[in-house]
């Protein structure tokens, strides 16, 4: 069915895969970093103006991340692929009407991310791979420990997603064996950026654990952890932009601003993110 539903919509897309994909994942980046950004300020001591509420954005953005994988999937060129993607997108708009839904989502969310990554991985070099493989790792461990209710396993998740966050450079790298320009100043801001993290984290580690917990939702992570993902966050997305690679950009701030994906509205676009970083590896 995936197959058809492809095959009677591409031809109606006048830009092809790319145009509509692309402009998709970065409309999901978008609302996941609004939603973000609304969480922090509506938890910042003294600070009540917050124009949408953290619900009505957690909602939106959940909505949004949604539509973009069906839109990936109905333009993806691999049926397999598409079928995952859609199961993502399918199910994540499900949970959304009701609650009745959130554990068949999160089953089908891990099952359809496996399939795109198995997908991928065919075609990923080993480094890739095995980051592909740490960022599935923490969806599945993310999504027992909130929908699957297996608490226990809440701080494991969260240092599985801040190291599958950190492990994102290796889509990044064009080669290895020879490193740009531009690749070494992602690595330097990279580089600062761990360092500042940990600063600020032994100066304020209150404001830190606050941020990381409401921002992010990390829960018994070391700082050295945290700062790694935000090294490899920002060593991504600074190679992204100064190779104008605008998908890569849009599917590291997707895991990024998702953070540890154990509630669905995290781990859509976490799924829709390992998607997108995929498909960049390959190239």
């Amino acid at each position: 069915m995936t197959a058809a539903l492809q095959q009677r919509v591409r031809p109606l897309l006048s830009g092809g895969r790319h145009s509509l994909a692309d402009i998709a994942v970065g409309a999901g980046a978008v609302a996941v970093a609004a939603r973000y950004l609304a969480v922090l300020f509506v938890n910042a001591p003294g600070y009540g103006g917050v124009p949408v509420s953290p619900g009505l954005a957690t909602v939106a953005s959940t909505a949004v991340v949604a539509v973009a994988a069906i839109a990936v999937a109905v333009t993806d060129a691999d049926p397999l692929t598409g079928t995952g993607l859609l199961f993502v997108g399918v199910f994540g708009l499900l949970s959304l009407v009701s609650s009745a839904a959130a554990l068949p989502a999160a089953v089908a969310i891990v099952l359809g991310t496996a399939t795109v990554a198995a997908v991928a991985g065919q075609r990923l070099d080993l480094v890739s791979a095995s980051a592909t493989a740490l960022l599935v790792a923490a969806l599945s461990i993310g999504l027992a420990s909130g929908v699957g209710g297996w608490t226990g396993l809440r701080p494991v998740a969260s240092t599985a997603a801040l190291l599958a966050i950190a492990s994102t450079p290796a889509f990044a790298a064009t080669d290895w064996r020879s490193l740009s320009t531009a690749d070494w100043g992602a690595i330097i801001g990279g580089l600062a950026a761990f360092a500042v993290v940990v600063a600020v984290g032994r100066a304020v580690p209150f404001v830190t654990g606050a941020v990381t917990l409401t921002g992010t939702g990390v829960v018994g992570t070391s700082l050295p952890v945290v700062g790694l993902a935000a090294a490899g966050a920002v060593t991504t997305a600074s190679a992204a932009s100064r190779t104008r690679r605008w998908p890569l950009l849009a599917g590291v701030a997707l895991v990024a601003f998702a953070g540890v994906p154990a509630s669905l509205p995290r781990a859509l676009p976490f799924a829709l993110g390992i998607a997108a970083l995929v498909q960049e590896g390959q190239q």
